[in-house]
């Protein structure tokens, strides 16, 4: 699901998520899993899709 709302955001350059900045700050908090608590209540993901959602912003 990440996967193709970045492939959707990416082609019609939609503004990133302004919750992307908190989750970042968590990240660098090093609050990982209360970002990935953050991503799945925001977006209404799985535990997998939170995690994977997590792993690709700490990527870029």
């Amino acid at each position: 699901m990440s996967e193709t709302i970045n492939r959707l955001t990416d082609k019609v350059k939609l503004p990133e998520p302004p919750v992307n900045k908190e989750l970042r700050q968590l990240i660098k908090e090093g609050k990982e899993i209360e970002a990935i608590r953050r991503a799945r209540q925001e977006f209404g993901l799985s535990l997998v899709e939170g995690k994977q959602y997590i792993d690709q912003l700490k990527a870029k």
